[in-house]
């Protein structure tokens, strides 16, 4: 196993933001003559994006509570995976900042995922406890990072384009987005749910996911959202990484087999596709898990792991990783988990119940007692999770 935790730590550095934006540097837009640049980044690796793409202009960084404090930048810390009041408070001081930009200004925006629970404006019809009820009855619907942020970006004024709204106001038109892709569907127009570009979703696309999931009332309070074409929809985004990086770093510094990749679905889908598979392979991705009601804080990819021990019982030759590339996985203490052929029968003869671990989501309990899980840390990576399969 230790060989697949050295590879996942080798794609890590590899993915670090800081050079990602160092070499999309020059890109950047530069303001007219007696203009400035403001830097407004957002997300889990925002900090790191701008310590690579560092200029000469003023910054504002929506980032998490372990993320570094660039020197210069001014720096707001929101919560994840449900926003808090702090959330809100930079949601504000993103707008507020687009809105006092004057035309011979330029902006430069940095976005990576984490950004929809990180800064958040609602509309004045809804509350923080309004918010965080809908984004936790999302979270655990199991519906796909697509559909989530089709219901956030119709409640908010932020997302779905509203800050590429706020600068187009205030009369800018240099701009650009550097953007570390961290959805399956989507691209750049996904991350984050969007705050600097059009949505192609609808109010009756996010009335219709309330009704599907059987959202909190306060998920239909919707607004439109920014439209392809409108004067507004102006800034052109690129892509640093995606879903595809974490695998593809992966398959160039060993010699293994990558997988279709990204990979979507349930976590227990692919899990079935795996047990299938024979080699040195890796993949990528975000899968989908359903959180019974009442499990303890669990990760999707401890999940994955623990149902891979099970598959792979009694292949002493088998090894399994899975882990975000961000350093977390979910509302826990770790980044992932690795398992080998022997890792249930030994939960088993300890009496950890793997497979209630299983049926309650609670797959760090077992995974932690046999000191297998992948500690967790801010990595200033986000490139999706990686899965490593020697067998």
């Amino acid at each position: 196993m230790r060989d697949l935790l050295a590879l996942y730590e080798e794609v890590v550095r590899a993915l670090d933001a800081r050079e990602l934006a160092r070499a999309a540097a020059a890109r950047a837009p530069r303001p007219a003559p007696g203009g400035r640049l403001i830097v407004l980044g957002l997300g889990k690796v925002a900090a790191e994006l701008y310590e690579g793409a560092r200029g000469e202009g003023e910054a504002i960084l929506v980032v998490p509570p372990d993320a570094p404090s660039p020197a210069g930048a001014r720096v707001l810390r929101g919560s994840h995976p449900l926003p808090d009041a702090g959330s809100i408070a930079a949601g504000e001081a993103l707008l507020a900042a687009a809105a006092a930009l004057r035309p011979d200004d330029a902006a430069l925006l940095l976005i990576s995922g984490g950004g929809s629970a990180l800064a958040e404006a609602p509309y004045p019809d809804l509350s923080l406890a309004d918010l965080r009820a809908v984004n936790q009855a999302l979270l655990s619907s199991g519906a796909p990072i697509e559909e989530m942020n089709c219901v956030r970006a119709h409640l908010s004024r932020l997302k779905g384009g509203g800050l590429a709204r706020a600068l187009y106001g205030a009369g800018v038109r240099r701009a650009r987005a550097f953007v570390a892709v961290d959805v399956p569907i989507g691209g750049v127009r996904a991350v984050s749910s969007g705050p600097a570009i059009a949505d192609e979703t609808t109010c009756a696309d996010a009335l219709a996911l309330a009704h599907k999931y059987g959202l909190p009332p306060a998920a239909t309070r919707v607004r439109e959202t920014l439209k392809p074409g409108e004067p507004g929809d102006f800034i052109e985004h690129e892509a640093l990484c995606d879903l595809r990086s974490a695998a593809e770093e992966a398959a160039h510094r060993a010699p293994l087999r990558m997988l279709d990749s990204p990979v979507r679905g349930t976590v227990e889908t692919f899990a079935d596709a795996l047990s299938r598979e024979r080699g040195f392979l890796c993949a990528s991705g975000e899968l989908e898990i359903r959180v019974p009601p009442g499990a303890p804080p669990g990760g999707r990819d401890q999940h994955l792991a623990l149902l891979m021990a099970r598959k792979l019982r009694g292949d002493r030759a088998a090894a399994f990783l899975a882990a975000g590339t961000d350093g977390r996985d979910g509302p826990t203490g770790a980044a992932g988990a690795m398992v080998d052929g022997a890792t249930w029968e030994e939960a088993e003869r300890r009496g950890l119940t793997p497979d209630r671990g299983i049926d309650e989501f609670d797959a760090g309990r077992v995974l932690g007692a046999l000191g297998l899980l992948i500690p967790e840390r801010h990595t200033g990576a986000h490139a999706g999770d990686l899965f490593l399969l020697r067998r």
